[in-house]
């Protein structure tokens, strides 16, 4: 059952905008529960509307609540309107809201890519632009925690994943960190599964999937990359890592980066995905990174 309404805007101190449907009255009144809304905008600044209404909230993350709300879903159009580069942008959504759940709707990016703060493209192309350069092989869970905790993850730091696989690293420097997590990969599938694990853990407001040729990214601006490539891929990154700002940390899973002496290198035992337990290496370097003599 949908319900589609027209509302009016009350504003609540504290606690955001209360969004009110057109007065229902039923036998399923006593079951009632509200719904939460939380809205994602491009800029502090960036001017809310909702069903036309304009509403007065500031932020990036515009918090609403609806009254109590009764079986079936709810709409509701939210546009969202900012400038950028001298430009003025707008996105437009509708948000299905649910009785005593939380909806999360994403208005960062410019209309028609409304979907695609999560990744360049929510339906990315049957096939990628070029054959991936390793097999995706998941990183285990304990490894992935020693990573971040190697690399002193803290709240607000910017977290590229090359080569995201399935959102792990991504998902979880976000959801235990609140770090501002990035993960990029060149595989289709490999984006379509990361962004479901980003949506499944709801943490859209701090995780980004792109479909992107890590070769080709500015890192200058990171403070964490995490890297489960292969040796002769992380020297190829060499040159991107080097601009790194000094003191950002780099965390590579069981490959070392030839000619770059590791501040840290650390040993652990898991279990992978089929539980087969194998001792694993992680990596630390920090920039700027000590030079290593070839080895003999």
């Amino acid at each position: 059952m949908v319900r589609i309404q027209v509302l009016t805007l009350i504003l609540l101190a504290g606690i955001g905008l209360y969004l009110t449907p057109p007065a229902l009255h039923s036998r399923e009144d006593d079951a009632k529960q509200p719904a939460k809304v939380k809205v994602l905008v491009a800029a502090p600044d960036a001017e809310l509307s909702v069903e036309g209404v304009k509403t007065k909230q500031s932020g990036e993350v515009r918090s609403f609540i609806t009254p109590p709300l009764g079986p079936g879903h709810w709409k509701y159009v939210f546009k969202a309107t900012w400038k950028e580069g001298g430009k003025e942008h707008s996105c437009e959504r509708t948000a299905r809201v649910d009785a005593g759940q939380e909806t999360t709707i994403d208005l960062r990016q410019p209309e028609p890519a409304a979907e695609a703060k999560l990744a360049e493209t929510q339906q990315p192309a049957a096939k990628p632009d070029r054959t991936p350069d390793v097999v995706f092989v998941p990183t285990p869970q304990e490894v992935v925690d020693k990573m971040l905790e190697l690399a002193e993850v803290k709240k607000g730091n910017v977290v590229y994943d090359l080569g995201c696989g399935d959102g792990r690293i991504v998902v979880t420097a976000a959801k235990k960190y609140q770090a501002k997590a990035t993960g990029f990969d060149i595989d289709p599938k490999r984006v379509k599964e990361s962004i479901e694990n980003v949506k499944k853990n709801h943490v859209e407001d701090l995780a980004t999937i792109k479909k992107a040729d890590i070769f080709t990214l500015d890192l200058k601006d990171v403070d964490v990359v995490t890297l489960y490539l292969l040796p002769a891929l992380n020297v190829k990154l060499m040159p991107q890592l080097e601009k790194l700002k000094p003191g950002a940390r780099i965390v590579s899973h069981d490959f070392d980066m030839r000619g770059a002496k590791p501040n840290k290198e650390v040993h652990l035992k898991a279990k992978d995905e089929y539980g087969t337990e194998r001792e694993h290496t992680i990596y630390l370097w920090v920039v700027p990174w000590e030079k290593e003599k070839d080895k003999p």
